[in-house]
């Protein structure tokens, strides 16, 4: 934890709340983009019964950390706090940001299944949309015409995206821009969250925010969620787009791995309905990013960031064999880069491709490299459990086999030394009544215990056996 948020933590949990206030307001006001400040400010004023001060602490900790997963514990202890108090002045002086101008930007070409809802999605949000339209041919720049805040321009197609969002921003007028596709859409509730974030981030001097929008991503078997692409930034601080497919900013004097600019999560919601099948193969999207990727890596060949992207986007193919060779690229490549942020996501993508090809102890190494990264990352931690229990099912299984060998070779060994009769009697038979219930099977397992049982009475550890498979069976019979 960092010293500053364990001061005013101790200061709570020893009960001195004015303090903690204390400390937790001068801690925001010195750095107002600190979510974890934002909560410990608010869990101080709870704890002294001020609620409604307190819900708009913790809104705007959420909203600088939408990763966080304590909002729902908080709103539980808000639900014991009486919330009739007056707001303060100050608390409203140190919630409120300044005033800034918002552009939207986008780049089309035939969309006119998604333009419509996605420029109502964000015309009350922003003071202009700019549109960079590459020649569409269906209905989508008659469908722009009944917005007076669209702005379009034309702009040829030569295979590269970034010409065309830095296009965009040669029309930008305002403070901030706001980058969205014609797929997506502003959630209803998050309109005005546009300029909040701005506001916030707008005295933000040493680095450059590059604020990351929560996609909503709809798939195939729902929808995932991710906060990893960089979508809202301040147009006076050099920012332009770099690379033909898969655009990153970049600023002048550093390129694409930069120092000074500072990646954060908002919580602004941004749905996408562009990775579903059907859409997908619409845009015949795979064929033609793979190429543009393949331009790339000829004209950056020291990029990893294009290998990257190249193997990844290969994966959707049958050629297995090319990502994993554009991933190794991309990881010797990166050994000269520390800025390059990916090497855990190739360590992941590379597991998955050994998973898929049945090499276990493959895959299993490249989820561990990646997990030594980072300790605590839930995918690697799954994954690998995932092999330890294709493993265990095989080891399962060779034990089946093995004790089954084991009955069956009475019949048929005639070695020097003698084999265990226990073995042939009733050995056998425990052993594979436990690889049953290892297996779910409790049934079986118990018909062989009943029938052994019934041979061998004395044998007391039968009849635990059995006593404990029936409290598993009552168990899960109470809870259906």
């Amino acid at each position: 934890m960092d010293p500053r948020h364990k001061h005013i933590s101790d200061l709570i949990l020893s009960h001195s709340y004015h303090l903690a206030e204390l400390a937790a307001k001068k801690h925001v006001q010195e750095f107002p983009i600190d979510g974890q400040g934002w909560l410990l400010f608010g869990e101080a004023l709870m704890k002294q019964g001020k609620g409604n001060t307190a819900q708009l602490l913790f809104d705007r900790a959420l909203f600088l950390d939408p990763k966080g997963k304590w909002m729902q514990f908080m709103q539980s202890e808000l639900q014991k706090v009486t919330r009739d108090e007056v707001v303060s002045e100050d608390i409203e002086k140190l919630l409120s940001t300044p005033k800034v101008t918002i552009s939207a930007a986008l780049i089309v070409k035939d969309e006119e299944r998604s333009i419509e809802r996605c420029i109502e999605s964000i015309v009350d949000a922003v003071d202009e949309i700019i549109v960079i339209d590459s020649g569409s041919t269906d209905l989508t720049l008659s469908l722009l015409q009944k917005y007076p805040q669209v702005q379009v321009h034309q702009r040829e197609w030569n295979d590269s995206f970034a010409e065309l969002r830095n296009e965009a921003l040669r029309h930008v007028t305002s403070d901030w821009v706001f980058w969205l596709d014609a797929d997506e859409w502003l959630h209803e509730d998050d309109s005005r969250l546009i300029r909040l974030a701005a506001g916030i981030y707008s005295s933000m001097n040493t680095y450059i925010p590059a604020l990351q929008p929560c996609l909503i991503n709809y798939v195939k078997n729902g929808h995932v969620t991710e906060y990893s692409v960089p979508r809202f930034f301040q147009t006076n601080r050099g920012i332009h787009y770099n690379g033909r497919i898969h655009e990153q900013i970049a600023t002048e004097k550093e390129g694409v791995f930069t120092s000074n600019v500072l990646h954060k999560p908002i919580g602004i919601r941004l749905h996408h309905d562009g990775y579903e099948p059907e859409i997908k193969a619409q845009k015949n999207k795979i064929t033609r990013n793979i190429n543009l990727l393949r331009m790339m890596s000829k004209e950056e060949p020291t990029n990893p960031g294009w290998w990257y992207f190249l193997g990844r986007e290969t994966m959707s193919t049958e050629d297995k064999q090319s990502s994993l060779f554009y991933f190794a690229k991309a990881l010797e490549l990166a050994e000269s880069n520390r800025y390059f942020g990916r090497i855990a996501e190739i360590h992941m993508l590379m597991g998955k491709i050994y998973s898929s090809q049945n090499k276990l102890e493959a895959a299993e190494k490249s989820y561990s490299k990646a997990l030594a990264l980072h300790p605590d990352y839930p995918d690697a931690h799954f994954l690998l459990a995932s092999i330890a229990v294709s493993k265990a099912q095989k080891l399962l299984e060779g034990a089946y086999k093995h004790v089954s060998a084991a009955s069956n070779g009475f019949h048929t060994y005639r070695g020097t030394v003698a084999p265990d009769q226990s073995i042939h009697m009733w050995k056998a038979e425990l052993l594979r009544s436990d690889l049953l219930v290892l297996n779910g099977h409790f049934a079986e397992a118990v018909s062989i215990l009943k029938a052994l049982q019934a041979e061998i009475p004395s044998l007391d550890i039968i009849d635990t056996k059995l006593k404990f498979i029936e409290q598993q069976i009552h168990q899960l019979s109470n809870r259906a």
